[in-house]
């Protein structure tokens, strides 16, 4: 069964998809590759309807005997009910479940008690991963790190969708496309989307051996290419592939070691022929004179070449045949000319991405062995944009424990208490406060060191979660925003006791998921509070990949009461989330924006935003209904993407491996007096490093250009380079 969906009436169409169908299918029941026969592959294409989509699976599986393959390409998204996943339909709207498939139903239609023996699923659209249970070690094939399990593990958002769910119940082997937290990918220029295009190459064009001299100089260590491939050895090709163009990674879960038996022939396997002949294979491709032990008929071992695998040997619906008719064993044949879409596939393009395949975004980062250190003599300071230079960076916090008791980890939130000095919130338990000196007013490379500790007393009972924080003006309290609850708290510093709550609106409680709460800032006069969501609300979702978020403005005074004033519509960027802002006053923000991505690394963004024309939607149910003019007009100042590298490490897969998991973020409270960028004003970002070893706490010093406004070319901050506070108001700043 090959289900896809390319055309939506309310979300981007997928080109790329109606091709992955049609290839599919064709090599599937290509005689050199899988050997199906047609009647028994059927495409299912824009199915309208639940019944539909899955009335045809149901069919399928009273009519196979040994195996089922089950292949869906489309646009999918996350909800935190026990589904997960969802896939979608033609009609399906963002946001509402209700027009979408769960995924457990699809593996309901499946069965568990009657015949096919094994069922296989194969899933190309975003967050496909989340199918996979728990994503453990043990049951993952080996498919990923010990790292990458233990913080999957430690996910909250995950342990609740995979809550009650068992996603190989009834089916035999599981390929995902992504990760659980990743969108999968439909590339502009492609033919095929990154997942399927990938698959469809191997399938077409096998996996060859080493080449001859390889072979001539070590034949012990060079085996030649095996006639057949296994579920497995795909996987492990395509990963290989997707991981060297920076795509995201697909994952595998199987059972009963279905993923090592022979799956469809090996197009790029050539036995050589014996001394003095030429193989009857090179000629017609037809023969089994020849080949290695175990061909026609011969026992071989499962996986090895010869071996004909009964998997698909029925032929019944859905079934593949790699080995030929039943009861029969064909050696291998000569690899087809490769096609022009396969040569087309191998020319890595780089070129802008149009499509996402889903709808909705849930982030963590997921963290893996050092793999890769900058030279020394790459610069370590300079400009990453018209408007920012990247100061230098600092891991001088990384690994450290606070008067060799207390690690300095998991830094959330940040706030300046002065030219070079920071408070840091840790987001661990219990909540912490440290006091940094940051080692330069930004003229330098920073050299961060804790001075200072204070540990945060909550009250009320239930889980703290810190995320951002606000030095009230006069310095006796502090504001922390919670993501568990959510809440904003006030904190007195002198003893770290709780002392109030600001109230939230009752739809950011009511209506936020798993993700909620995340930033928080105060204008320069401390009238206005600013709180971020980090995700949407489940009423708002996503469009086109992109977050509609709310941000909320509070009214009040500095260690007084503040009350809900208005609240803000606010779009990511595709596949971000907010992670922190910082308020300067006229209602413009700095907003900083993250992702990471497994096999892919950490986006780093800062985007400018002018609430000023934006519309108050604290009576709006939904944002879906909302026009673009009604939500803030954005800009981006710097993408950390495009700052110099230096001499930074990484513990992981890096686009630049400066990228680290950014969560805090404050701007300097007076503009540089000296340096290569004097007048500007100094902005420092604090990673989390998730209390885990493979993750680097850093202290990131930035110069941003101020004097012009920002606008939507993506110049300009919005505000002017004067003195102290009077430059962090941007009231100057245009409209954006």
């Amino acid at each position: 069964m090959i289900i896809g969906v390319d055309r939506y009436a309310n979300l981007p169409p997928l080109p790329g998809v109606r091709n992955n169908l049609k290839a599919l299918k064709a090599a599937l029941t290509d005689r050199t590759i899988g050997g199906m026969p047609k009647k028994n592959c059927r495409i299912v294409s824009n199915p309208r309807t639940v019944t539909a989509a899955l009335k045809p699976i149901e069919e399928a599986v009273r009519a196979a005997r040994d195996t089922l393959i089950v292949y869906y390409a489309g646009h999918g998204f996350l909800d935190s009910r026990p589904e997960g996943l969802y896939l979608t339909l033609p009609g399906t709207e963002p946001g509402k479940v209700h027009s979408g498939i769960p995924y457990t139903w699809l593996s309901s239609a499946l069965g568990t008690r009657t015949p096919p023996k094994r069922r296989i699923i194969i899933l190309d659209c975003c967050y496909s991963g989340s199918v996979i249970r728990r994503m453990s070690v043990g049951t993952m094939s080996g498919t990923m790190s010990t790292a990458a399990a233990t913080q999957q593990a430690s996910s909250q958002l995950g342990e609740a969708l995979f809550e009650g769910m068992d996603s190989l119940e009834g089916v035999s082997y599981l390929l995902t496309s992504t990760p659980w937290n990743v969108e999968a990918l439909a590339p502009e220029g492609e033919e095929h989307t990154a997942f399927t295009g990938e698959f469809l190459r191997v399938l077409r064009e096998g996996i060859p051996g080493p080449g001859p001299e390889s072979a001539a100089a070590n034949p012990a260590a060079a085996p030649p290419p095996h006639d057949h491939l296994s579920l497995e050895a795909i996987y492990r090709e395509v990963r290989r592939a997707l991981r060297e163009k920076n795509r995201p990674l697909p994952q595998q879960q199987a059972q009963n070691g279905i993923e090592k038996l022979p799956f469809v022939r090996n197009r790029a396997a050539r036995p050589a022929p014996p001394p003095g002949q030429t193989s009857q294979t090179d000629r017609t491709g037809e023969s089994g004179e020849s080949g290695p032990p175990g061909q026609n008929g011969r026992p071989g071992t499962p996986g090895e070449p010869g071996q004909a695998s009964d998997v698909g040997s029925s032929g019944s619906a859905g079934t593949a045949s790699p080995s030929g008719p039943p009861g029969t064993a064909r050696s291998p044949v000569s690899p087809a000319p490769p096609a022009p879409e396969a040569v087309k596939a191998r020319k890595v393009r780089r070129r802008a991405l149009i499509s996402v395949l889903c709808v909705a975004v849930v982030a963590t980062a997921v963290p893996a062995a050092v793999w890769w250190q900058s030279r020394d003599d790459e610069p370590s300071s300079g400009a990453c944009s018209d408007d920012v230079a990247l100061i230098g960076h600092s891991d001088a916090l990384n690994g450290v424990e606070y008067e060799g008791a207390v690690p300095v980890d998991g830094l959330s939130g940040l706030a300046m208490s002065g030219p070079s000095r920071a408070w840091a919130l840790a987001d661990n338990t219990p909540g912490r406060i440290f006091d940094l000196d940051l080692g330069t007013s930004g003229a330098a490379p920073p050299a961060a060191r804790a001075v200072h500790l204070r540990t945060l007393r909550p009250t009320g009972g239930g889980r703290f979660d810190g995320e951002g924080l606000v030095l009230e003006k006069g310095g006796r309290t502090v504001l922390v925003a919670s993501e568990a609850g959510p809440s904003i708290r006030r904190f007195r510093v002198s003893d770290g006791a709780e002392t109030g709550r600001i109230e939230l609106p009752r739809n950011l409680v009511e209506w936020a998921g798993p993700e909620n709460l995340e930033a928080l800032g105060a204008s320069p006069d401390g009238r206005y509070l600013y709180a971020g969501m980090e995700a949407p609300l489940f009423r708002d979702g996503k469009a086109r990949g992109r977050s509609l978020l709310r941000i909320q403005r509070f009214k009040g005074t500095p260690g007084g009461a503040y009350v809900p004033d208005k609240q803000f519509a606010y779009q990511s960027a595709a596949g971000l989330r907010v992670s922190e802002l910082v308020a300067m006053g006229g209602d413009r923000l700095l907003v900083l924006e993250t992702n990471h991505a497994e096999g892919q690394g950490n986006a780093v963004r800062v985007f400018g935003a002018d609430l000023s024309r934006a519309k108050d939607v604290s009576q709006v149910a939904s944002l879906q209904s909302e026009p673009v003019d009604a939500f803030a007009k954005k800009w981006e100042p710097v993408d950390l993407v495009t700052c110099p590298r230096g001499a930074a490490a990484t513990a992981q897969p890096q686009s630049n491996p400066l990228l680290e998991n950014a969560e805090g973020m404050a701007l300097g409270t007076a503009p540089l007096a000296s340096g290569p960028y004097k007048g500007r004003l100094p902005l420092f970002i604090v990673s989390d490093n998730n209390n885990s070893p493979h993750q680097i706490t850093r202290v990131y010093a930035l110069a941003i250009r101020t004097g012009r406004t920002g606008t939507g070319s993506g110049t300009g901050l919005g505000t002017e380079a004067r003195t102290g506070t009077e430059a962090r108001t941007g009231a100057t700043a245009g409209a954006g």
